[in-house]
């Protein structure tokens, strides 16, 4: 069980991940095509609800054509 700073953390990655695919105009399913995973689960990291691994993190970065810290930097 996850305590309430990390659900805020995971729900504002996700979003900052949603709003790049957004701004590069992706799908869901255009990003999980990209590093080979299921639009389901691109969804799951957006909302938060998936603690994500760091090596899922880069695979999605590249995916994206940014860099890994473009997902924390505020």
């Amino acid at each position: 069980m996850q305590n309430i700073k990390d659900e805020i953390f995971l729900k504002t990655l996700g979003g900052r991940i949603k709003a790049i695919r957004k701004a590069k105009k992706l799908t869901q399913a255009d990003l999980a095509f990209r590093f080979n995973n299921h639009p389901e689960h691109v969804g799951r990291i957006e909302r938060g609800e998936y603690n994500v691994s760091i090596c899922t993190l880069k695979e999605i970065a590249a995916a994206l054509e940014v860099s890994l810290s473009s997902f924390f930097d505020t």
